[in-house]
């Protein structure tokens, strides 16, 4: 009898083959601590800096992602792919509430009003329909993208927020890759690497930098200062 038995499967499969395991994706789990060890290093790193910043709580964030990964990998089931889903519109909607206040489209002050109103709005999504969910964290990204981009201004900080991007576009095409089941590895290298485990470490590395670029940002928020 499978371990994951009394868990209906996940509802969309990745490239690596699924085993009859108490770990149904090793290689996708293993890579999944890329998320884990990202939060750390950047509480580690930051934490006593940015204790006035709204931003300290991205590692926090980004720690539920991981989490909600590791437990989607180990039981490729299909509760933990909407909460995987979910966790992520968590961390689409910080950067895309932030953003929206450096493009002087809301106050500060409103950050956390508007956070709990985007990311409760993108949580509920997936478990509705977990196409909602992907378009939602879709759209979220996407903006992200566009505005930061576009609003990069010569004597800008260093460039955090162009790599940031980069990583995470070049990771959502191995992403769409792997969920289209193209370059799929079979054979021994199954459980080695996939374009799933690119994903989880292109995407955990680039929201690294979208932490360095935001915390250099809100330290000229005028009442933060």
């Amino acid at each position: 009898m499978e371990p994951w038995h009394w868990l209906e499967p996940a509802i969309y499969s990745t490239c690596e083959p699924t085993l009859n395991s108490w770990v149904a994706h090793p290689a996708e789990t293993v890579s999944a601590l890329g998320y884990l060890l990202g939060a750390i290093y950047l509480r580690q790193r930051f934490g006593s800096l940015d204790r006035r910043l709204p931003v300290r709580y991205l590692p926090t964030i980004l720690f539920l992602v991981g989490t909600a990964s590791i437990l989607f990998h180990i039981s490729n089931a299909e509760v933990f792919q909407l909460l995987d889903v979910a966790t992520v519109a968590l961390f689409t909607s910080y950067i895309l509430v932030a953003t929206l206040i450096h493009r002087k489209l809301a106050r500060a002050a409103h950050l956390p009003y508007l956070f709990l109103l985007f990311a409760a709005t993108a949580f509920v999504f997936p478990f509705i329909h977990i196409s909602l969910g992907f378009g939602i964290t879709v759209l979220q990204g996407c903006l992200v993208c566009w505005f930061w981009w576009r609003g990069r201004r010569n004597g800008s900080p260093p460039p955090y927020d162009r790599v940031a991007i980069l990583l995470l576009l070049t990771g959502a095409l191995f992403l769409a890759v792997d969920h289209a089941g193209i370059a799929c590895v079979s054979g021994s290298a199954a459980h080695i690497v996939q374009p799933h485990v690119v994903w989880h470490l292109l995407s955990a590395t680039s929201a690294i930098y979208f932490y360095r670029a935001e915390r250099l940002l809100e330290q000229h928020w005028y009442h933060l200062s």
